[in-house]
């Protein structure tokens, strides 16, 4: 007689075995159990006239109860704990943690049953302070050979409304972005960047982002010959000649606008309250926004009196 073999039905024999486990992992995880988890605070309930001045405890240690199942899962994990401070004045306190100041932020089929540690935990708070203050732009953008940065940051908006300790809202001028390097630019472009609060604590920012516009293109070079040099601040009734009267200059520029450049729209500055000992005054070039001056064909003109 031919006995059955370990290998015959072994599809049947492990869906059995399958299925049994499935059915042990059920049963176990509807259980209720008890455990302790390390877990973030992630909110702290204050006056609302109130602000800390220094963080809560990155974590505190409890004992929770829930099923298996719900053990299992992370989001509630991750929501973290609220820990309430019931403080209406400024100044040092301390809070005694226990479950009544202590709760989940997603406590959904989970009870929070004992604070392990820490216990207790100081704080110092100081009066809510608001003001509306400039925005800084800290992003650096180095542009490609040949291209280049046509304006400062464009800032949107320029201004944002900041909260925080009194003490410290007061000595500031202004809020600054993150830190941010672009390289090898060589078309405009917008980013958003996050305010910060350089290490201030309970600093909090509306909106808490900016949006910076940045014109970058490609340099347009050119030459404009024979500009008058004119003499200001010259001593009434006394004629003078400059030498040279006339000088060249080569601008660089946003491609679009240098080519609407017209020497009309150039300047070229003698003023007279700056001649040295040798009769020599420096030549000052006025351009329009936008437009760099790379070079000149003359630094200073000479000044002779017409007699």
């Amino acid at each position: 007689m031919k006995l059955p073999g370990i290998f015959d039905n072994l599809w049947v024999k492990l869906a059995a075995i399958i299925l049994a486990v499935l059915l042990w992992f059920h049963v176990a995880t509807d259980k209720v159990y008890q455990h302790q988890y390390k877990l973030p605070v992630t909110q702290i309930g204050i006056d609302e006239n109130l602000v800390l001045t220094d963080p809560p405890p990155d974590s505190i240690t409890v004992a929770v109860s829930a099923t298996g199942k719900t053990l299992l899962r992370t989001d509630w994990k991750k929501k973290g704990l609220k820990l309430t401070a019931d403080r209406t004045h400024v100044g040092r306190f301390k809070v005694d943690i226990s479950t009544t100041n202590l709760s989940l932020v997603k406590a959904d089929k989970v009870t929070l049953i004992d604070v392990i540690e820490p216990r207790e935990v100081y704080f110092t708070s100081d009066r809510k302070a608001t003001r509306e203050l400039p925005v800084k732009s800290r992003l650096t953008v180095v542009p490609d050979e040949g291209y280049s940065i046509f304006n400062s940051d464009s800032v949107v908006p320029g201004s944002v409304s900041v909260s925080g300790p009194n003490r410290q809202v007061a000595a500031m001028e202004y809020v600054q972005t993150e830190k941010q390097v672009l390289e090898n630019a060589r078309n405009s472009f917008e980013t958003k960047l996050a305010l910060v609060s350089d290490d201030i604590y309970g600093l909090t920012f509306k909106p808490d982002s900016v949006s910076v516009f940045i014109t970058v293109g490609p340099v347009r070079r050119k030459v404009f010959q024979g500009i008058n040099v004119n003499l200001i601040n010259s001593p009434r009734l006394r004629q003078f000649k400059l030498i040279p009267a006339m000088i060249d200059i080569q601008v660089a520029g946003q491609a679009e606008v240098v080519d609407s450049l017209a020497a009309g729209m150039i300047s070229a500055i003698a003023d007279y309250v700056l001649v040295d000992g040798g009769g020599y005054v420096p030549v000052q070039v006025v351009l329009p926004p936008s437009i760099t001056l790379v070079n000149k064909s003359a630094d200073s003109v000479k000044i002779s009196e017409i007699r």
